[in-house]
């Protein structure tokens, strides 16, 4: 379980669409949107994860071999993300623009959040890929409510704290200097446990 917390960690840190949408509300809106942006954000993660759990534990039923045929590809996809950042060189430009609240209401800034999370499907691949290799030791709802819970909980957490620091100018500066060594050293987290998805998988498969 602590792996699936640590991966769904190191992703997290990773810049993505739902990164950027947050620290961008924290530094050009106001910091209560972009904690509300964050709370829809993690509603989108609830989404996809009940998605990938529910449907990973129907096709292992089914089809038993599928859950291996998945770690190699999870793995690969995970492996070679992890080769593309540890490439990186240059830091990802934030737009620092003017700093003005808008006020607006709560409900539209979750839906906003939620949004742009649910415009990106492919976290289900990510979420496919970390979970490959532990739906099957999932036997009954309530370990999967609490992979759920690790999952839904780091996101809101991860969030949370972006829409705090880069509501201040000394983060987004450091930030803006080193987040490609971030980008770095996530990538080599993917490498290792997507070379080490494939191993098992192509192990248990072929095996």
């Amino acid at each position: 379980m602590w792996t699936i917390f640590f991966v769904q960690l190191v992703g997290l840190i990773s810049p993505g669409p739902d990164f950027f949408y947050v620290s961008r509300k924290a530094m050009g809106d106001s910091r209560r949107n972009a904690l509300l942006a964050s709370l829809g954000i993690t509603f989108g993660v609830g989404f996809w994860s009940l998605v990938v759990l529910f449907g990973l534990a129907f096709l292992n039923r089914t089809v038993p071999s599928f859950q291996y045929i998945l770690m190699v590809l999870g793995g690969s996809y995970l492996a070679y993300n992890g080769f593309k950042m540890v490439r990186i060189t240059e830091n990802a430009k934030l737009d620092e623009s003017q700093r003005q609240s808008k006020e607006t209401t709560a409900w539209k800034e979750i839906i906003k959040g939620l949004m742009i999370n649910l415009s990106n499907p492919k976290i289900v691949v990510f979420f496919s890929s970390v979970l490959a290799g532990y739906v099957s030791n999932l036997d009954n709802l309530s370990d999967i409510l609490f992979v759920l819970l690790i999952l839904m909980g780091s996101a809101l957490v991860y969030f949370g704290l972006i829409a705090f620091l880069f509501s201040h100018r000394k983060i987004r500066q450091f930030y803006a200097k080193y987040n490609h060594y971030l980008d770095n050293l996530a990538g080599c987290v993917f490498l290792l446990f997507g070379t080490t998805l494939i191993y098992e998988g192509l192990t248990h498969w072929l095996g």
